[in-house]
């Protein structure tokens, strides 16, 4: 079943148009008839059952009824993540809307390899955010993740969370992997995670992150690739907050 965000709040039993777009999707890519089922979520994210209606050259949905889509995590997650080339980039910011992340937030670094020149901005902001709003209509999402304007790693690095990740290759393995580092801050709202781009970080910029109160975290004995490592990081951490949670807190009470 397809959906689509709107702007705007809806009610049950009300008729809403849909935005340029949206109407071409419905009427030329994907041929829908009259009365298809679809889904709406609305400016407040609340989900909706609806159908398609035809008046003219409008596109409308009749929102039918409302329901608990409990497609979001129990945790917000905002990733600070290098800027890498295009198509993994692109990659990134489509897995990473899949595997739940809140907010995605690209910053330059001293090992930054690509670069935005400022007469491009906003076209590739825009195209950045139609990319999250695609993945997040496809995975289901009843929050629709925002792409930030790229700002300095400085920058990204003064941004405040109740837990603060970042990922070093360098980091031990063994006593300094996600896992350990999740099991010791078990009740937790909200965690803001750093990933570098292809070179990585400067130990200079880890060292400032510490001081900013990042916590440096393995992700295994592996290296992985940039997008690798935060889609990785994002699936680990819904994980662990939603499914594992509970078991941890009976196994202390065990204990």
């Amino acid at each position: 079943m397809q959906q689509y965000f709107l702007d705007q709040s809806v009610q049950c039993h009300e008729t809403v148009e849909m935005n340029e777009e949206q109407a071409h999707h419905i009427r030329h890519v994907l041929r829908m008839k009259e009365n298809t089922r679809i889904r709406i979520v609305d400016e407040n994210q609340c989900v909706y059952f609806a159908h398609v209606l035809y008046e003219n050259e409008k596109t409308l949905a009749y929102i039918e009824e409302a329901f608990d889509a409990k497609s979001e995590s129990s945790i917000q997650i905002r990733l600070l993540m290098g800027l890498i080339k295009q198509e993994k980039w692109d990659y990134c910011i489509q897995k990473c809307c899949e595997a739940g992340v809140n907010e995605i937030i690209p910053f330059v670094s001293k090992r930054s390899v690509v670069k935005i020149k400022e007469d491009k901005n906003d076209s590739k902001l825009k195209r950045w955010n139609k990319i999250a709003l695609e993945a997040c209509e496809q995975s289901k999402r009843s929050h629709c993740v925002a792409v930030a304007p790229a700002m300095s790693l400085k920058e990204a690095l003064n941004l405040e969370a109740d837990l603060k990740l970042i990922a070093y290759e360098c980091a031990d393995v063994k006593g300094m992997n996600l896992a350990s580092v999740l099991r010791k801050n078990p009740h937790i709202q909200s965690v803001l995670i750093c990933v570098g781009c292809e070179g990585g970080f400067d130990p200079s910029e880890v060292e400032e992150a510490i001081q900013k109160g990042f916590i440096c975290v393995s992700l295994g004995p592996r290296i992985l690739r940039a997008e690798t490592a935060a889609v990785s990081m994002i699936n680990y951490l819904t994980y662990h907050y939603d499914m594992l949670e509970e078991s941890y807190e009976n196994a202390e009470e065990i204990n």
